[in-house]
């Protein structure tokens, strides 16, 4: 009866042992190279928007899942050691360190003080948030609350309730219920304060003496206590603290702080010396270097963010990412595995896992904790196991890349080699006690009964046309119906239980080459062929429908598999798509998958629905896949609106024009699958296209004035998972030269400027109008002149200059006609140069034009101004006289006589010649009014009268002079 005993014993002290847990954790670092200024973070905060922040040893950092920035002495901040830091649920953050507590404004952290002293804050759990809202903290030991925006703390317990209960002067951790009672560690005991008052548990209710630093409540609603040492428990149904302290004291290391924190799941989370420790199912988990976690100086705070993403925030290591808590569990050699590249997957009817690698077979331990390589002959030892089936016997069949068909016998542990073949890619059993071989020379056939160094025998396929018995064939599959398909180059292979036939399907898919089949439930398959996914209708009509999906482009196909859900898993080049009959889900390394190569088989269902997934570096555990398509819709805000560096506000009216660029920074506050986000974009106002970049930030350079409306959006390129439609109005002011007044101003100077161009014109117009008037005066004139030039030539003779004839008929005219008019007188004179032919005879034509020229000369002088001389013909002359009456003028007429003769004329030559003329005259009168030829014939016959007398005088008409008729 002892044995008995003992076992019992050792197995409760053996389940009291903390496990460490084997698999390797899905961690992503930010560090330094990301942006994480400082490396030792004292807590974490996820704030109502969704940023994540950080406390550290040298400021404030705020994480949008892209970037890090640092709040420090330029947002209020100076102190480098950030001790806490909370969001509370009106979104307010609160920040402490070893000098102040500040909160949040605008950007800004400002401090708070009480009882006018500031509020140092120490690392812990030092604040909470009633439910009623306000915010709880501890400050040198006491508790203050702040309500509402005050800047003032203020005690939180009353000096009565102080001195009633001195140990709530010294509070070292606080947890405030939902139902609004407050849980305190109060000096060395807990205290529940409630309406009623303050209720302390310590020795008499389970609680030994101790600083409590942290507490917690789990999804069960039991209370969780921890010191620096130990942890206790008190149920929701219990009165007493149960003991939970982890065996094996993993709690010898200092930490600056202690941690407690409930999971999604229910389970509780710590820090202990091996980095983390959970409660699950009754006993404590370890994680640590073994499962990928350094946390260096410790674990110091753990932060479930509202997509159930899980942080942890280490002493020297920075800022982790499990990805994936709670759904995934990741196995690699760290784990036991004989290699990190996994071909095949199996749970056998035992329950043992079984896991075919590069390198031979591996069995996971019983406990689930590692994976134990299973004992194989050498000769058989390392093989590529890249499809396994169980048999009606349930021995384990295993085909690899090497040829090799082998048997492993769960009974003995042993694995035998049963046969050789081409490279195996699949088996598949019937049922039906036949097993069925793809390989890459044809399909074969193999019953289960078969002993080891049996043949395999080609599956007795039909003749077809085309088609080659000795092709490769890839992969199979079963349908709900217990038919078998295989796919091989562009055939599809089927197999109802009783014969086989075969599918060209090539003129249906365009000759593409087959590599991987799934059968749908309702009786189609999917097929992939490299880098694309097709849906075949086999039943009736064959047809083939190509399957475009976002997640699926630009990417292999390399597996495909349908579970007991009927999703479709498509195995790819960057991690795997899985469709659910409504949407697609992308998944790769940033949600959990250990790598992102599928590799093999690619995908295994176990029992309880949880799938296994196989890569080139690692084996992948997912337990809920439900969970896959819990996941948000991506979230984008704008973060901040920069131009020339500085930031500007949108909401607070116009903004300046400025040259410099306006810049919109863009986060997706989502922490996994972060590979297919983009930011969609476009400016209302200005742009009417959308435009797409990877980068979270947009430009606009110089935009003109105007109103305008920024709208974005995130988006999964992968799945084509979209954020509401985020938008922000503003305006921006013209520039001086476009504003309104400068518009009426050019206005105005162009108004101006048209009138002063125009005045130019117009002054320029009018000078020229004055030159052009002068000009044409002046041209006018001279053409005058010319013309008066000519015209006097006309009437001049070209000899004399004296007027000609017909200039002196006109005159003559013209003085009749006047003195017709006026009854004034004048006298017409007729000379005739006497001899003048022998002049011409004598001394030549010259000295007979220069006795004319000369004759003239002297006529012009001695007659008055307005007297007309003429040039008659020939040598005789006419003297117009105006006003001249006779014999009043007589005497006149008579020094013209004299002035001819009186000096003889030079004819040149040194000669003289003595020239006389012989006159006629004859008066026009008011009574004697004769007319032109009239008066000449008078004055002619008096000339005539002159000569006849003996030249050299002057003879007048007797009607001029009755009592003149000739003076000499």
């Amino acid at each position: 009866m002892r044995l008995p005993l003992l076992r019992l014993l050792l197995l409760a002290l053996l389940s009291l042992a903390p496990i460490a847990a084997a698999q390797q954790l899905a961690l992503q670092h930010f560090g330094q190279k990301e942006g994480l200024g400082n490396l030792s973070v004292n807590a974490l905060a996820q704030d109502q928007q969704g940023y994540l922040w950080a406390a550290t040893e040298n400021g404030l950092f705020r994480f949008n899942g892209a970037a890090f920035r640092r709040y420090a002495a330029a947002e209020g901040l100076p102190e480098q050691i950030v001790t806490a830091v909370y969001s509370d649920r009106a979104g307010t953050l609160w920040v402490g360190s070893y000098d102040n507590l500040y909160r949040m404004h605008q950007g800004r952290l400002l401090p708070l003080a009480a009882d006018g002293k500031a509020l140092p804050v120490w690392p812990g759990q030092t604040m909470a948030q009633t439910a009623v809202g306000d915010m709880l903290v501890i400050s040198r030991a006491r508790l203050f609350a702040v309500t509402g925006d005050s800047a003032v703390a203020r005690h939180y317990f009353s000096a009565a309730q102080l001195a009633q209960q001195p140990e709530l002067a010294s509070v070292r951790a606080i947890y405030a219920d939902p139902d609004g009672t407050l849980w305190l560690s109060c000096k060395d005991a807990m205290c529940h304060a409630t309406r009623d008052g303050i209720v302390r548990y310590g020795e008499a209710q389970g609680l030994p003496a101790g600083p409590w630093t942290s507490i917690a409540r789990d999804a069960g609603g039991a209370l969780w206590v921890r010191s620096a040492r130990r942890v206790f428990v008190l149920r929701p149904d219990a009165d007493r603290f149960e003991d939970r302290t982890p065996p094996g004291d993993q709690f010898r290391k200092t930490h600056v702080r202690t941690e407690l924190h409930a999971d999604g799941d229910g389970r509780m989370l710590t820090n202990g010396d091996p980095g983390l420790m959970r409660w699950e199912e009754g006993r404590w988990q370890a994680f640590g270097q073994r499962n990928g976690l350094n946390g260096a100086g410790g674990v110091t705070d753990i932060l479930t963010d509202h997509g159930q993403g899980t942080w942890l925030a280490t002493r020297g290591r920075g800022l982790v990412h499990w990805l994936g808590y709670g759904n995934w569990e990741n196995w690699t050699t760290a784990q036991g595995l004989p290699d990190d590249v996994i071909i095949s997957m199996l749970r056998d009817r035992d329950g043992h896992m079984h896991v075919g690698t590069r390198s031979g077979h591996a069995l996971m331990a019983a406990d689930g904790s590692r994976f134990d390589v299973a004992p194989t002959p050498p000769e058989l030892a390392g093989h590529q196991w890249a499809s396994m089936q169980q048999d009606r016997q349930g021995r384990i069949w295993a085909g690899t890349y090497s040829g090799l068909l082998m048997r492993y016998l769960p009974d003995s542990g042993k694995t035998e080699l049963v046969t050789r073949l081409p490279l195996v890619t699949q088996i598949i059993a019937d049922g039906k006690g036949q097993l069925w071989l793809a390989t890459t020379q044809g399909l074969y056939m193999m019953p289960e009964s078969a002993p080891a160094g049996a043949a395999a025998q080609r599956a007795p396929l039909p003749d077809v046309a085309g088609h080659d018995p000795t092709a490769q064939v890839v992969h199979g599959c079963t349908d709900r119906l217990g038919h078998l398909w295989f796919v091989g180059g562009d055939d599809i292979l089927h197999y109802d239980g009783a014969t086989w036939r075969i599918l060209p399907f090539g003129a249906h898919t365009g000759k593409a080459d087959l590599t991987t089949v799934a059968c749908a439930p309702d009786g189609s398959l999917w097929a992939g062929s490299t880098d694309t996914l097709w849906r075949l209708q086999v039943r009736g009509a064959p047809a083939a429908q190509r399957v475009d999906a976002a997640v699926l482009r630009e990417r292999a196909v390399q597996m495909l598999y349908t579970d007991s859900r009927g999703w479709l898993w498509v195995g790819t080049d960057a991690g795997f798509a899985v469709w659910n009959g409504k949407r697609w889900r992308s998944v790769n390394q940033s949600l959990g998958l250990a790598w992102d190569d599928i590799n093999g088989r690619g995908f295994y269902e176990d029992r309880d629905g949880s799938m296994w997934i196989a890569t080139s570096n690692g084996l992948s555990h997912l337990a809920r896949p439900n969970r896959l398509f819990d996941a948000a819709a991506p979230h984008a805000v704008l973060e901040d609106t920069l131009r020339g560096g500085d930031p500007v506000r949108l909401d607070s009216g116009a903004l300046e024009w400025s040259s410099d660029p306006l810049v919109f920074r863009l986060a997706s506050l989502a922490y996994e699958d972060r590979q297919g986000l983009r930011y969609r974009y476009r400016l209302a106002g200005s742009e009417q296209q959308w435009s797409v970049t990877a980068a979270p930030e947009v430009r606009y350079a110089a935009l003109p004035g105007g109103d305008y409306r920024f709208e974005y959006q995130a988006i999964n390129s992968a799945s084509g998972d979209q954020s509401p439609l985020g938008q922000v109005t503003f305006s921006i002011s013209p520039p001086w030269w476009r504003s309104y007044p400068f518009y009426a101003l050019c206005g105005a100077a162009v108004l101006l400027g048209f009138w002063g161009v125009h005045r130019y014109r117009l002054r320029a117009m009018t000078l020229r109008q004055i030159e052009l008037a002068v000009l044409v005066q002046q041209r006018t004139r001279e053409l005058e002149l010319s013309q008066e030039e000519l015209r006097m030539r006309a009437l001049k003779d070209g000899l004399t200059k004296a007027w000609n004839r017909g200039a002196v008929m006109e005159l003559l005219e013209r003085e009749i006609e006047k003195c017709r008019r006026t009854g004034e007188s004048f006298v017409l004179v007729l000379l005739d140069l006497d001899f003048f032919k022998r002049v011409n005879d004598t001394h030549g034509h010259l000295a007979g034009d220069a006795v004319l020229v000369e004759v003239a000369r002297r006529l012009k002088e001695a007659t008055r101004p307005y007297d007309a001389v003429g040039r008659y013909g020939g040598e005789e002359f006419v003297v117009l006289m105006p006003g001249l009456t006779l014999p009043d003028g007589a005497h006149r007429i008579e020094a013209l006589r004299q002035d001819v003769r009186a000096i003889p004329v030079d004819i040149g030559g040194g000669k003289l010649l003595q020239v006389t003329a012989s006159f006629g005259a004859a008066a026009f009168t008011p009574r004697h009014q004769p007319g032109a030829m009239e008066l000449l014939r008078l004055a002619d016959e008096s000339l005539y009268a002159s000569k006849h007398a003996g030249r050299d005088r002057i003879s007048y008409a007797p009607a001029s002079i009755p009592t003149l008729a000739t003076h000499c």
